[in-house]
């Protein structure tokens, strides 16, 4: 397998796992958000990733969510689904069911927590291929994963046999453009953190950009950044853009910890964004109300008032 090997492109949407207050998933909550997501043009799904809490999830509610997303979305744009782990084991335990249940991929991490050095790293992805047949997302994501893809590394993944994209959520973007250079002949890349650097990853040559904060708060019009930016559209795409980093700010900046403050933020919309799942809390009263201010100064409670 190689980027030709599938079509992903444009904004794939980390989407939220709602619960409710007692904790129990929100099945219905999670039905609407995806196909709201759908009706205003998204690209593509990544269930179960950071923003859906997949470490608060056991692996059969994991699996659950999968096969739901997948029944539920039928095709009509892929549905990576995230199978991270410590263990190797688990990880092609859950790929294989993602498989079973007709994912078009798997969104799979370093193992997290075991500081595993470049050799075992490249062996976890090299074992996970031998054993499952569905494309792979790498992601690296080193401030949760503990550990780094440098180049060198980046490179040797890039020829394991089953990845075909790489989720690229260093801290620097930097790193992003340096995955184009390095590795986007083989792989296809997507630039994480797209509320802040959507538009410069697709102007730099990525594929597209894993979202999570700005689809299910804003909808529509952050939806249809990539398309502009991958257009030419460059200053509406910009204007958007801007719009996306005051939010993002506000959803990181104290009202909250992520993703219960952009669950928050998705209810004060009138978007299903349920609640976050113990230990995560939600918002207190005066988040929420500093969180309400911030969403009325950038017009994104206008819809709810009409």
């Amino acid at each position: 397998m190689n980027r030709s090997s599938v079509n992903w492109k444009g904004n794939f949407n980390a989407v939220v796992t709602p619960f409710t207050e007692d904790g129990a998933i929100d099945y219905e909550k999670f039905d609407r958000n995806l196909n709201l997501l759908m009706e205003e043009g998204i690209d593509g799904f990544v269930i179960t990733g950071c923003t859906g809490e997949f470490w608060s999830l056991s692996n059969e509610e994991r699996m659950d969510l999968h096969r739901r997303a997948i029944k539920l979305v039928n095709k009509r744009v892929p549905v990576i689904c995230g199978t991270a782990a410590i263990r190797t084991s688990e990880v092609i335990a859950l790929s294989r069911a993602a498989e079973k249940a007709g994912a078009d991929g798997v969104m799979i991490t370093p193992p997290y927590y075991a500081l595993p050095q470049a050799r075992e790293i490249l062996t976890h992805y090299q074992k996970i291929s031998e054993n499952i047949g569905l494309p792979v997302l790498l992601y690296t994501i080193p401030k949760r994963q503990g550990v780094r893809v440098d180049h060198d590394l980046l490179q040797r993944l890039a020829d394991v046999r089953n990845i075909v994209a790489i989720k690229q959520s260093e801290s620097s973007f930097d790193e992003v453009s340096a995955s184009v250079a390095l590795v986007g002949d083989r792989i296809r890349i997507f630039a994480g953190h797209s509320a802040t650097r959507g538009v410069p990853g697709v102007l730099m040559g990525c594929d597209g950009y894993v979202s999570s904060v700005e689809p299910q708060i804003m909808g529509r019009e952050a939806i249809s950044m990539y398309r502009l930016a991958s257009e030419g559209n460059v200053a509406e795409a910009r204007r958007i853009q801007y719009c996306c980093i005051a939010l993002d700010d506000a959803i990181h900046g104290g009202v909250g910890t992520f993703p219960a403050s952009l669950k928050a933020a998705m209810n004060l919309v009138g978007r299903p964004g349920g609640f976050p799942r113990e230990p995560l809390l939600p918002p207190t009263a005066d988040q929420t109300k500093k969180l309400e201010k911030i969403l009325g100064d950038l017009g994104l409670l206008t819809a709810v008032a009409r």
